[in-house]
């Protein structure tokens, strides 16, 4: 648990505050959410006199965690609160001008957007810092049950399930921490394996069709067509991004995702060869064996597979 005057300031500001609008990316996945709606119901409980609201809809497969039915939109007198979202051109929703914010992230501070920041990339998710935020202010900040399920649930997707490197004994005493408040272990870790049946259908997809070198470089190309075709929207495709490491020749993998827009969401995942660096050279970035970039075209999906074969050959 940490105590710093960052955690104060945070605390002191969420505090003068009337009304507070918390943010997460775009293409939010199960941290994105569940932190967004711990901090939230968190800081209902412990200041219901607020305001304190959600920004942007919940993804439908992830609706189990929250979901927002507000209109309400934030003026520059409001606190803006950025959680799990690296860089400012991510923040799902518009923030007034001239609003104070607070950006809170586990992510590399490439782009320290808030006014106020607390990154810190030791922790394996943005759920985990929100409950030592809590910890650490017990006499102001109170978790029950559901902000502690939200939280918990934002650790489960983002360590898929205590399994990255990222996880760490303090990870795992967080975790007990707050089952120990109520949350229903069982049940969540039920909605993070969910597969609809299209996913199903995916999931043997992605094992039939993903291409693997003799270097244990897997990737894979979806287009719009094929996701459709196993009538999936856009972003549903996120439940199987961790599915290629399951494989035992499989090292690293590449998602080529295409979006609505006609360009490429590329997922760059490894078991143990950091490649943010790769992820770097194309605008994107990330941690060092979870990363992203989007590119514009087939043209640039087959410069980064190369780069990334010219990098596991050297």
């Amino acid at each position: 648990m940490k105590s710093n005057a960052v955690l104060d300031a945070i605390v002191s500001s969420i505090e003068k505050m009337d009304r507070i609008f918390v943010y997460r990316h775009t293409n939010p996945d199960p941290d994105a959410i569940g932190t967004q709606y711990g901090l939230v119901q968190g800081l209902q409980t412990s200041f219901p006199s607020k305001t304190i609201i959600t920004m942007d809809a919940v993804p439908t497969p992830l609706a189990w965690i929250g979901q927002s039915d507000t209109t309400v939109t934030p003026t520059a007198d409001d606190l803006i609160v950025v959680v799990d979202c690296a860089n400012h051109q991510r923040i799902a929703g518009a923030i007034p001008t001239d609003a104070f914010v607070i950006k809170i992230d586990h992510h590399p501070n490439n782009d320290p957007f808030g006014q106020l920041n607390w990154v810190d990339e030791t922790y394996s998710s943005c759920a985990e810092m929100i409950y030592d935020l809590f910890a650490s202010h017990p006499q102001q900040l109170t978790l029950k049950t559901a902000a502690a399920t939200s939280l918990y649930a934002g650790i489960i997707g983002d360590t898929i399930r205590f399994s990255t490197p990222e996880t760490t004994a303090r990870t795992l005493q967080i975790a007990a921490n707050l089952a120990a408040l109520g949350v229903d272990v069982t049940a969540v870790s039920h909605h993070e394996m969910d597969l609809n049946p299209g996913l199903s259908k995916l999931c043997g997809y992605v094992l039939s069709q993903l291409t693997v070198d003799d270097h244990g470089l897997g990737y894979l190309i979806l287009t719009q067509k094929v996701l459709s075709g196993f009538g999936l929207a856009y972003g549903e495709e996120d439940a199987v991004v961790s599915l290629p490491g399951s494989l035992t020749n499989v090292n690293v993998w590449l998602f080529f995702i295409e979006t609505p827009d006609g360009n490429f969401r590329v997922h760059f995942r490894s078991k143990a060869l950091p490649i943010n660096a790769i992820a770097k050279e194309f605008n994107g970035g990330g941690h060092p064996l979870a990363s992203g970039a989007f590119v514009p075209d087939l043209t640039a999906v087959k410069q980064v597979l190369q780069r990334m074969q010219a990098y596991m050959n050297d």
